[in-house]
């Protein structure tokens, strides 16, 4: 009953995932000792933020109301709330600015996530000093403005996420001696919808800590200085679509730990460094594993990227759209975890290298729009699919398979395979008309 008080009081309550309720239950009104409260993805439409929460749960210390369909401003509690450590309230629709007071009613914050909500101006004034703050999640909003310097003296800072806002500005040097500190895998995003200009800031030069850096989708210039392998423990180095020109440095290939590198859809020019050294995450930390779990990392020329529990084992190559010249190092072909290379929209030429056999877990190789050939081509096999239909002519080097490279797929017919009966069932080919949201080919 709504309307009497409870005879119990709880610590811990996790009523996620229960659809459309109407408005908050009234006895939450009446508990005053919970510690941790995720009502997540239960849609309170109609309702603001719960200040009221807060101000009669003092001992609150996590708090998750992600997809819960609240909307209005930001309210925060009256009194200082020195407990709160997590906020999660992501996917909702609050609008107008982040109170100018959130440091001083919430002092205790260390993970903040306001992500994929409606908020805007300056996404964090100077008055809102948090000491605590680890983790700041504000992609998806529509803040404008620079990075501001204040949180620079945010002295735990290890994931920094403010991509899809439209920011403008130059990524600011404190960044660099930031992440010089002995953390545990920081994260920068500032990627998609952003404005940021000029070149890669010096002050990343000895970020010996840093492990992600995507700043994709900016107007960023210049050359990628040849300092970037210095950032020794670097896995994902993600800079595409940006205004970046020059050859691609040899330096890259100090990056012993490099496992996602995509430098698409820019003005690169020369040969592709032969060194790379291509790897996956291997005994990094739970916490880290989460961290990256929420995070996106487009690497493929199309719509889908790779997101979730996967991120931490895959490995990736995106160079394509660029004015790539001369051949495609065989060196590429001895990265055998590599799930996706893309080279498409390039200048290459050559030869497909044959070490390319040994690319046993592949997923997505896109070698596109290049003046690559296939002369050299002495290694086939596709058996044990479900491939359908005819095999390719028996022309060139294919004319020089066997049997066993089509094998052992119920479909496939055509030489050196069993003809195709003439009066058998026909092979129907799907409709590409009814998926466009894959790419398929």
């Amino acid at each position: 009953m709504h309307s009497l008080a409870p005879l119990f009081q709880l610590k811990e309550i996790s009523l996620s995932c229960c659809g459309d309720v109407g408005s908050f239950p009234r006895f939450f009104y009446h508990q005053h000792d919970l510690q941790y409260l995720d009502l997540s993805n239960i849609y309170f439409k109609g309702n603001q933020f719960p200040h009221w929460l807060l101000e009669n749960n003092t001992l609150l210390e996590k708090l998750v109301l992600t997809n819960s369909s609240l909307s209005g401003p930001l309210q925060l509690p009256f009194a200082s709330q020195t407990r709160l450590s997590h906020l999660e309230i992501s996917c909702n629709f609050f609008n107008g600015n982040i109170p100018v007071e959130i440091g001083a009613q919430l002092p205790a914050l260390r993970y903040l996530d306001l992500s994929k909500n409606n908020l805007e101006g300056k996404f964090l004034s100077e008055n809102s000093y948090l000491p605590n703050l680890m983790e700041l999640l504000l992609d998806g909003n529509n803040f404008s403005g620079g990075i501001p310097d204040f949180l620079s003296t945010s002295p735990f800072l290890l994931t920094l996420d403010v991509s899809n806002n439209q920011l403008s500005g130059r990524i600011p040097r404190w960044m660099g001696n930031m992440f010089r500190r002995e953390l545990s895998c920081p994260i920068i995003i500032l990627r998609e919808q952003s404005q940021l200009r000029g070149t890669l800031p010096d002050a990343l030069r000895n970020s010996s800590t840093l492990v992600t850096l995507d700043i994709s989708d900016n107007f960023l210039s210049g050359s990628i200085p040849s300092w970037i392998g210095g950032v020794s423990n670097l896995s994902y180095l993600l800079l595409s679509k940006n205004n970046f020109q020059g050859e691609t440095p040899m330096e890259l290939c100090k990056l012993s730990h490099l496992s996602l590198i995509n430098l698409s859809h820019n003005n690169l020019s020369g040969r592709i460094p032969p060194c790379l050294k291509i790897t996956t995450l291997q005994d990094v930390s739970e916490d880290y594993v989460g961290r990256l779990m929420a995070r996106k990392f487009p690497i493929k020329n199309v719509s889908n990227s790779y997101k979730g529990r996967i991120i931490p084992y895959i490995s990736g190559i995106d160079l394509s759209c660029n004015k790539l010249v001369a051949n495609i190092p065989y060196e590429f072909g001895n990265f055998y975890k590599l799930l996706v290379l893309n080279l498409s929209h390039n200048s290459l030429t050559g030869p497909i290298p044959p070490t390319f056999v040994n690319l046993k877990q592949i997923e997505s190789l896109d070698l596109s729009y290049n003046n690559l050939r296939l002369n050299f081509l002495a290694y086939f096999i596709v058996s044990f699919n479900n491939l359908s239909g005819k095999t390719p002519p028996r022309i060139a080097q294919f004319g020089t398979f066997h049997e066993s490279s089509y094998k052992e797929n119920p479909f496939l017919c055509g030489e050196p395979l069993p003809k195709c009966a003439d009066n058998g069932p026909s092979l129907s080919m799907p409709n590409s008309s009814t998926n466009n949201d894959e790419d398929d080919d």
